[in-house]
């Protein structure tokens, strides 16, 4: 979140339990509060969970919280905040109004809900990363497909310019055999004129 997110949810965290307050103090009905009770650990567990991520970011770049900034400091501040005020509305509800049980109700109903919600943005990353390796192996089946069309597209026409090759020789030997063939018959027919010239001539004389 950015910081003026944080702010605003950590104002609306707050304005929560003072609204309890005020209301249990006025005499309210606690299972009348379940709205302001769910806004307040909302946005709790929203802060929290920013805490947690500047700290990975402190270790990953080998900073401390402060070292981080402002920022930093003031998502700690509202973290140890809200968590005070978590433990002044349970002293509120156990120890003034005497209804532990109601609280560990509370407590177990959030508890269940951030595990689903945790369960449901695991699914949503696991679902994202398969999605992401589905489209890899995709591209890389499409690369290896056009790939496979080029390379035997380059032997067809491979093939072809051989066989052109080939034919244009074939057909070539063939041009100089047939030549041959009558340049050996003219040459077989003029030794004949020639044979019945002399003998014609032989008879003659």
């Amino acid at each position: 979140m950015d910081p003026v997110t944080i702010g605003l949810v950590f104002s609306g965290a707050i304005k929560a339990v003072g609204y309890i307050k005020q209301a249990i103090a006025l005499g309210k009905d606690v299972n009348s509060l379940a709205g302001q009770f769910g806004k307040f650990f909302d946005g709790a567990d929203a802060i929290h969970r920013e805490q947690t991520k500047k700290k990975a970011e402190g270790k990953r770049t080998g900073k401390s919280d402060a070292e981080l900034g402002k920022e930093a400091l003031e998502i700690a501040m509202h973290s140890d905040a809200l968590r005070q005020a978590e433990r002044d509305l349970k002293d509120m509800i156990v120890w003034q109004l005497g209804k532990p049980q109601i609280w560990e109700k509370m407590i177990y109903e959030r508890n269940r809900l951030f595990k689903e919600r945790a369960d449901a943005e695991k699914a949503e990353k696991e679902r994202q990363l398969a999605h992401k390796k589905k489209m890899s192996e995709l591209f890389l089946f499409c690369m290896y497909f056009f790939g496979g069309i080029v390379v035997l597209f380059a032997l067809v026409m491979g093939g072809i310019a051989i066989y052109s090759t080939i034919e244009e020789k074939r057909i070539y030997e063939e041009k100089v055999i047939a030549h041959q063939k009558i340049i050996l018959k003219r040459q077989k027919d003029k030794e004949e004129e020639e044979l019945k010239a002399r003998d014609k001539a032989v008879a003659g004389g």
